[in-house]
């Protein structure tokens, strides 16, 4: 579906945008939350099993809204990227990237030769391209409607963050703490608690490389957090993006708590 990305608008003018990650294989989820009033998803597909089909379905759900949705990859694949690009999704949230020699190649997947990459001509056909209806508009305008997110969640990320945001085309860097507490721990005890790890590394870590992506002039800083008060205490830390919650916690969550409140 061809129009404009919602949600680099609102992180332009610094609205806080406030995002939810689906993890079901569905588009009645997506549908439904599209309604709740989030601005953008986080569509899984490095950890969850969907595929292609499912996608488009959730893309139609939720683009009945203004909803902006991105995908996070599985991995670097220029060929995956290139087939969600196609389908439509208004962004990448691309994982595990270490340095900007790979934050490099995943821009050059997302763009056509003459912009620097290798993507293949699909706009005369593509879904993204309104089925080649937007043939002309789609390759003038691509690279400003699309948002380019890579995650960096490991201690060698870290270290080469400021290089990675660096990156012509990058447009925003999320920053994985769990990842990063599984890459520095010593055993899996200090993974049991996401959201509130327990580690002077990490804690380390986390305030450098905010302050780094913070200070860079052409990259905006995502995070994640598990409830609303951890999603103000990041915006309040200079963060643009944050996601507070997703359909498999909003549901779990909420079935516990019936239950709970019940049986006492």
């Amino acid at each position: 579906m061809f129009r404009p990305n919602r949600l680099k608008k609102m992180l332009q003018a610094t609205s806080q945008p406030i995002g939810c990650w689906i993890f079901f294989s569905d588009g009645d989820s997506s549908e439904l939350l599209s309604l709740c009033g989030f601005d953008a998803f986080i569509i899984d597909h490095e950890h969850i099993a969907s595929d292609m089909r499912v996608l488009v379905g959730q893309l139609r759900a939720a683009q009945a809204t203004d909803v902006t949705c991105i995908l996070r990859v599985p991995s670097h694949d220029p060929v995956y990227i290139k087939r969600v690009l196609d389908i439509g999704v208004e962004g990448l949230l691309v994982p595990t990237v270490e340095s900007a020699d790979e934050a490099r190649a995943i821009v050059a997947a997302t763009r056509y030769r003459p912009h620097g990459g290798h993507r293949g001509v699909g706009y005369p056909e593509c879904r993204a391209a309104n089925w080649g209806l937007a043939e002309l508009e789609y390759p003038a305008n691509y690279r400003e409607n699309l948002l380019i997110a890579v995650i960096v969640e490991t201690r060698l990320g870290f270290e080469n963050v400021e290089q990675i945001a660096a990156v012509e085309g990058i447009d925003m860097v999320f920053l994985g703490p769990g990842d990063l507490t599984a890459d520095i721990a010593d055993d899996f005890a200090a993974l049991t608690k996401f959201g509130a790890y327990d580690n002077s590394e990490l804690d380390r870590l986390m305030t450098e490389a905010e302050a780094i992506v913070r200070s860079s002039p052409d990259c905006w800083l995502g995070g994640i957090s598990r409830n609303a008060l951890g999603g103000r205490e990041l915006f309040a830390k200079g963060y643009d993006f944050v996601t507070p919650t997703a359909d498999a916690w909003l549901l779990s969550d909420a079935a516990r708590s019936i239950v709970t409140e019940i049986r006492g």
